[in-house]
């Protein structure tokens, strides 16, 4: 049997008038103090408003270029670094008219323009492909200002280091500098096998612009990294490429002391046949020339040479830093120009084979699976060497050019048969050469310079806030 607890019952007229006035004094109390609480919450000042700068990212923009089984790639440029200066992602964007002429024609250029991308004086009929301007989904891309590139380069070196498009942005980067101001061709002598267009004296090449006391050259590398290339034409010789993945390249290496900004940019050639070395030994090849060697494909020995060619300006611009004074550190600025794809439709000797006479809108074409991974790699690798020479202190700012989205779209803006003088002037042809790989200057490759300005713009301003006292 369980104990039975009395239960007392209380009524107000049951309690002397003291006590019950004590009672309904505590009863007014507790219920004073969530109206109390309430109060303060209401009181509390409202939140300010996110800004744009501390307000979540949205998500990337752009097409997957990825494998299927790897998270779609999204650029690097957010991923690389803080910069002084607002960031914009140039490559998402669209290709729209203009009525803006080029600063430089065929005509007050052509010294510089290499004959086959001087599709003015060829003959190209349309005009077309010259009047269109790229506008970033996200900011304000300004047009060439020739001034101020050459003010933000004053006394300094600037390179192009990589295959023949290399030298097509090298070449556009001249004639808009020298549509203001006067350049000088100071060297017109190379070295090494070619680059299977007949043109030795193109592949390295530097100019001076007094004005400003400063430089630009190109040096011919078309694997970053050292390198044994193909005999060209159909010559008795090698008949494949042969890269040392784990060498550098001393022909543009060995003067990186003297150059403050590297510009980068290869790809067409890893699509040949090939070997690749390391350490000595064999690591893998394309489609191998070899007997008895398990096919590998391109994309490995691509990222390693982009990585080799980045270690190499991270690694000796470390050394320079510890070896200058304090004051006279100068700090360099290495720049990926990524991947930039070819047009070709049907045959390559097709008169169709890129005649397309405007770009093609964003959701016409994608970057294709090819582009897409060389994209990612030289992406990914700038990003790992922008890390890396922070990490070292070695005074080297590492960025991603990324272009081949934008490149993608521009089938209208390759020489095609225009490669050769006036191809169609005897009428009509079934079969004629075309070049759906290198750009028309003036023309779509001048906007990797626009892009440029602003990279080498962000880095100047940087180093002048770091350097100011």
């Amino acid at each position: 049997m369980g104990v039975s607890t009395p239960r007392h019952h209380f009524s107000s007229s049951s309690l002397p008038r003291p006590l019950l006035a004590k009672r309904i004094v505590t009863f007014a109390l507790y219920a004073l103090i969530p109206l109390a609480f309430l109060h303060y919450i209401i009181s509390l000042p409202s939140p300010p408003p996110q800004s744009a700068t501390t307000s979540s990212p949205s998500p990337p923009q752009g097409p997957e270029v990825a494998a299927a089984s790897e998270k779609p790639f999204t650029g690097v440029k957010k991923r690389t670094r803080a910069a002084a200066a607002p960031r914009c992602d140039y490559s998402d964007g669209a290709w729209e008219r203009s009525s803006a002429p080029p600063l430089y024609n065929g005509t007050s250029c052509g010294g510089t323009i290499k004959a086959g991308q001087n599709c003015e004086a060829h003959g190209r009929p349309d005009t077309g492909y010259l009047r269109w301007r790229w506008r970033p989904r996200g900011c304000a891309l300004p047009q060439f200002d020739p001034a101020e590139f050459l003010r933000l380069v004053r006394g300094r070196h600037v390179a192009f280091v990589g295959d023949s498009l290399a030298r097509n942005q090298c070449e556009s980067l001249v004639c808009l500098l020298s549509s203001a101001f006067p350049a000088q061709l100071i060297r017109g002598a190379g070295g090494g096998d070619g680059d299977g267009d007949g043109d030795e004296l193109r592949k390295f090449r530097r100019w001076a612009f007094p004005s400003h006391d400063a430089t630009v050259s190109v040096f011919w590398s078309p694997f970053l990294v050292n390198g044994t290339e193909k005999a060209k034409g159909g010559a008795a010789g090698l008949d494949h490429n042969r890269l040392y993945l784990d060498q550098a390249d001393e022909r543009w290496a060995a003067e990186l002391d003297g150059i403050d900004v590297v510009v980068l940019s290869a790809g067409h050639w890893f699509l040949h046949p090939a070997m690749f070395y390391d350490g000595g030994g064999v690591v893998g090849c394309h489609h191998c020339p070899e007997p008895n060697r398990t096919e590998t494909g391109f994309f490995g020995a691509f990222r390693l040479a982009v990585r080799g060619a980045l270690r190499e300006v991270v690694l000796r611009g470390a050394r320079a830093q510890q070896q200058q004074e304090e004051g006279r550190r100068r700090p360099k600025l290495a720049v990926v120009t990524t991947f930039s794809p070819a047009h070709f439709e049907g045959e390559w000797d097709s008169p169709a084979a890129c005649a397309r006479t405007e770009p093609y809108a964003p959701e016409e074409r994608g970057v294709e699976y090819m582009d897409g991974e060389m994209l990612r790699a030289e992406a990914e690798e700038a990003a790992a060497a922008a890390a890396d020479a922070r990490a070292r202190g070695a005074g080297v700012t590492v960025e991603a050019l990324e272009v081949t989205r934008m490149a993608a779209l521009r089938a209208d803006g390759h020489p095609g048969a225009y490669m050769h003088p006036f191809p169609f002037a005897g009428g009509a042809r079934d079969r004629v050469p075309n070049d759906c790989v290198h750009w028309c200057l003036p023309g779509p490759i001048d906007t990797w310079n626009e892009i440029l300005l602003q990279v080498v713009k962000r880095w100047a301003d940087a180093d002048a806030e770091t350097s100011s006292p």
